[in-house]
């Protein structure tokens, strides 16, 4: 454990009391031992504190907002309140399998040019089954971040889901961290400035697993058609292409609009569909 630096699990928690004592759990049973986690709760008006209050491991450690700073400010929060050199951001309802930081966290020791990595995603349901996986690339390696992100924009979020990612908390500061005016997909915006400033790593395998809910805030506005998830995708692009994160001629542009919202479409059926088993 002396030479494994310190990596931070954070989790940022909003009346999550259902499933926090498991997210938290399944964070401390990491192979990797050199780890905090840190839960953030954003004023929860159910038990989720008083769950917490159970915990009784000394590299766990939780606060309490004063008051509700919605979901930017209070993951800004999490992770500015972490010790750690490495972050790893863990929603309140999602889950890392065992050995998830051990295998990722080499990618950023030894390559400094590496400013993220990511690993695959299993989706399951309430209860925890798997219904489908999240898939981020179709090979492993290490990519150019730049042309990366240009794909994702274009096509599809090839990075994943905000527990898929692990990063250096000073790379997380240099970009600013979560911005408040993308309120929904804050997760991407983040990926997008991370990759501008060096390249990131693929891991396929499945290490972590994503909630599909139909109440959570992914299901409630994708699952109406994903309107705000449209007009939010095409703030994202124009501030990247503002900040020189990405070259796109006008044709690209609006293939990229076209193509999320046909992609909002397909995405709010899928939930409906798995949400309904």
């Amino acid at each position: 454990m002396k030479d494994q630096p310190l990596v931070s699990i954070c989790i940022p928690a909003y009346n999550s009391e259902r499933y926090i004592l498991e997210t938290v759990e399944r964070a401390l049973n990491q192979t990797w031992k050199n780890l905090e986690v840190l839960v953030v709760d954003d004023a929860s008006t159910d038990g989720t504190v008083d769950k917490l209050k159970t915990i009784k491991d000394p590299r766990f450690r939780f606060y309490v907002n004063d008051q509700n700073m919605g979901m930017a400010g209070n993951w800004n929060r999490c992770v500015c309140r972490c010790r750690g050199a490495y972050v790893k951001l863990v929603p309140a309802d999602d889950i890392l399998y065992p050995d998830c930081i051990e295998k990722s966290v080499p990618y950023l020791m030894r390559h400094p040019d590496i400013k993220l990595v990511v690993t695959g995603t299993d989706l399951i349901n309430d209860e925890g089954q798997i219904r489908g996986r999240y898939a981020h690339w179709p090979v492993r390696g290490v990519f150019n971040g730049k042309k990366l992100a240009k794909s994702s924009i274009l096509l599809n979020n090839f990075f994943g889901n905000p527990v898929c990612a692990l990063f250096r908390k000073q790379d997380f500061e240099a970009t600013g961290g979560f911005d408040e005016d993308i309120p929904y997909i804050l997760d991407f915006d983040l990926w997008l400035g991370l990759s501008s400033m060096g390249r990131v790593a693929v891991e396929p395998e499945s290490m972590n697993a994503f909630r599909v809910r139909r109440d959570s805030n992914t299901g409630k506005l994708v699952g109406k058609g994903g309107a705000d998830y449209t007009k939010e995708h095409i703030r994202l692009m124009y501030k990247h292409l503002r900040w020189g994160h990405l070259r796109m001629s006008p044709a690209e542009q609006m293939f990229s609009i076209s193509w999320r919202w046909l992609r909002n479409w397909i995405i709010a059926a899928y939930i409906r569909i798995s949400a309904a088993r």
